[in-house]
C-alpha cells in the first residue's frame, strides 16, 4: 500500500512539474511572437543628388550618360548630412560611374549592381562621421543615354 502512495506522490509531482514547465515555455514563446519585428514608423525622407554626366567610348563612338540618384533615409540629422556633402556625394558617383562599363550600367543587371555600389559608397564615405548614417536605399530617378 505504501508502494501505492509514493508512486502516486511522484506521478503528481512529475505531472504538476510538467504541467508548470510547459505553460512557462509555452507562456514566453507567446509573448516573443506577439512582440513580432519592430517597424520603423518614421516617414521617409529623400535627398535628391544633382545629376552627374559621365563620358564613354563605346567601340570607338562617344557615349554620354546622366544619372539622377535619390538617396532614402528616414533620419533626420543623416538627411542633413546627406544633403551638406552633395558635391561630395557627386563626386562619388562619377568615380564609380567612370570606373564601370558602359555596356555593364546600361543593362538591367547592371542597374541593380550599380544601385548596390552606390549605396556601399555612400556607406563608406560617412562611415567615419561622429554620428553614424542611417541610409535605407539608393535609387536611380533619372537615367539619360546619348
Amino acid at each position: 500500500m505504501n508502494k501505492f502512495i509514493i508512486i502516486g506522490i511522484v506521478v503528481a509531482v512529475l505531472l504538476i512539474g510538467g504541467g508548470i514547465g510547459a505553460y512557462y515555455y509555452l507562456g514566453m514563446n507567446d509573448a516573443s511572437a506577439s512582440e513580432g519585428p519592430k517597424v520603423d514608423k518614421r516617414p521617409f525622407l529623400y535627398i535628391e543628388v544633382p545629376p552627374v554626366v559621365a563620358n564613354f567610348d563605346v567601340k570607338g563612338k562617344m557615349r554620354y550618360l546622366q544619372i539622377t540618384v535619390s538617396l532614402q533615409t528616414r533620419d533626420t540629422p543623416s538627411s542633413v548630412a546627406f544633403k551638406a556633402n552633395l558635391p561630395l556625394i557627386q563626386s562619388e558617383l562619377l568615380t564609380l560611374m567612370q570606373t564601370s562599363q558602359f555596356d555593364e550600367i546600361n543593362s538591367i543587371d547592371g542597374k541593380s549592381a550599380f544601385i548596390k555600389q552606390i549605396e556601399a559608397s555612400v556607406k563608406r564615405l560617412f562611415k567615419n562621421s561622429k554620428d553614424p548614417i542611417e541610409l535605407e536605399q539608393a535609387m536611380l530617378t533619372g537615367f539619360v543615354v546619348q
